[in-house]
């Protein structure tokens, strides 16, 4: 077929369908065009507005997170526990100018506290604290009790330096009167932040406080501490290791482990060393090494001495009960600080009675003794513990090796000689002679001598030369749990006939 043939097939279509079928396309695309710049148009402003609104939401974002001020502050009054929230509404409410003292008070000691007098008890000390602070605050202030053994005080347009100096001051004081809940006084340490130049939100202002707050435990307690910048640098690592040892006492992370003091002439087992231990979540059992210099240093060994004895107690209790353990006595090292605590001895002592046991199992092993002569009260405490019965153990042979001349005097039936001084004396350095005639004296003076840190036979037949017949060390165990002890003490497993002459 040809394409004439085909095209006569169709009707033959007249130049007016072809305009009018013209001018329908053209309106039918007019429409779209129309409807497609609509809702472009919708669209972008659609867009706009959602940009708009992000940034909006942003905007207010950043705003609270600058403030973190509360949904309603009208809700909020003085009488609130959200203590932040009611700083942050007197920074969102502070004229231009305004400088405003945090004070974030820490109660000293007050682990302790709980120990002996029970939770219940120990809360409703916190109580009378914040309700006392309470009653000393204006209605300008914020005050009351932030969480677990924590105190705040918000002092609003603070004038200068001597005010914030004087209030500090009134605080120690204020905290420092008699309680109803307990018949003893108890004392805070206090960091303190100022607004706006150490923060411009409450949360901001409590963590730079911690900081200020850890410098003043570190000093020595019962003090405040100003924040600086400069701080943060110096600080920050042991802060946290500070927050981490604070929480892991809460959750019961610490345990004592035990190293055996041994007879090497008898082979016979005399006592154990315990050994405080931190079970930490992440890191395994860590030693003494990673954690209690800063527990030292913040007073949270104060702590471990209440702690760490009751447990020791309790354990030796345990132990005569189901391994007939008898003839040995467990030592416990005090630090100066522990030592300078008003009553330790006798908290010590009552704890031995609360169980029924004789004083005369345990040995308390005094480090920095030249230091501790110079206070007072460690004085006193170390004529109680030998008056109830405590045995002493001397860990500190003085800087000049003062230990020779006072051996006499000495108020202590053991002397230790540390690991550090046993291998100074079998290398034969610096004031190895010295150390030989402390171990010669205290023979002399019926002292009972104990060598630390043995490790080989060599040191060993060393150590018995100069007469030592009491010793520890890994040569004979590591430091072990109170289960994996238990064998040891039950049947010593070394033998000692090769150092018997």
């Amino acid at each position: 077929m040809t394409l004439l043939q085909f095209l006569s097939d169709f009707p033959m279509v007249t130049g007016l369908e072809i305009l009018t079928a013209a001018i329908i396309i053209l309106v039918t695309l007019g429409i779209v065009i129309v409807l497609y710049l609509n809702v472009r148009n919708d669209f972008k402003k659609a867009r706009e507005e959602r940009l708009a609104t992000k940034a909006l939401n942003e905007s207010e974002k950043n705003e609270n997170d600058k403030s973190h001020l509360v949904t309603d502050r009208k809700t909020l009054s003085k009488k609130s526990k959200d203590l932040l929230g009611l700083i942050d509404q007197e920074i969102f409410n502070a004229k231009k100018g305004v400088v405003s003292a945090l004070y974030f008070m820490d109660i000293d000691n007050f682990r302790s506290i709980a120990e002996r007098h029970g939770d219940v008890v120990a809360d409703k000390t916190l109580e009378e604290l914040s309700n006392r602070l309470k009653r000393y605050a204006d209605k300008s202030n914020v005050a009351g009790r932030h969480e677990s053994d924590a105190l705040i005080f918000y002092v609003t347009n603070t004038t200068d330096n001597d005010m914030i100096v004087a209030t500090a001051q009134q605080l120690l004081e204020l905290i420092n009167q008699p309680l109803k809940s307990i018949d003893e006084l108890v004392t805070t340490s206090i960091g303190i932040v100022l607004f706006p130049y150490d923060g411009i939100a409450a949360a901001q202002l409590i963590k730079n406080a911690e900081i200020a707050l850890y410098v003043a435990k570190k000093q020595g307690k019962n003090r405040f501490a100003m924040y600086s910048s400069e701080l943060i640098e110096k600080e920050q690592f042991n802060i946290s290791y500070y927050n981490e040892i604070k929480k892991a006492i809460s959750n019961d992370e610490f345990l004592l482990y035990y190293q055996p003091i041994v007879d090497i002439k008898t082979g016979k087992l005399i006592g154990l060393e315990s050994l405080l231990r931190w079970n930490h979540p992440t890191m395994g059992i860590l030693s003494p090494g990673k954690f209690l210099n800063v527990m030292d240093l913040t007073g949270d060994i104060t702590w471990f001495g209440n702690w760490g004895f009751e447990q020791i107690v309790s354990q030796y209790v345990l132990w005569k009960k189901t391994i007939q353990v008898k003839d040995i006595y467990i030592s416990t090292n005090l630090s100066p600080k522990q030592l300078m605590m008003e009553g330790l001895a006798k908290q010590f002592y009552d704890i031995t009675k609360n169980y029924e046991i004789e004083t005369e199992a345990f040995c308390l092993e005094i480090i920095d003794y030249y230091t501790v002569i110079k206070n007072p009260v460690a004085v006193h405490n170390l004529h109680d513990f030998r008056r109830y019965g405590f045995r002493i153990a001397m860990d500190d042979m003085g800087d000049q090796f003062e230990i020779i001349k006072d051996m006499q005097h000495l108020n202590a039936s053991i002397v230790k000689i540390s690991r550090e001084d046993v291998i100074r004396y079998i290398n034969q350095i610096e004031d190895a002679d010295k150390i030989e005639r402390v171990i010669s004296v205290g023979l002399q003076k019926q002292k009972v001598i104990i060598a630390e840190g043995l490790e080989d036979p060599s040191m060993i037949v060393k150590m018995a030369d100069l007469g030592v017949r009491f010793m520890q060390g890994y040569y004979f165990s590591q430091p072990k749990s109170n289960t994996e002890i238990v064998s040891i003490i039950r049947k010593p497993p070394w033998s000692v006939d090769q150092f018997n002459r």
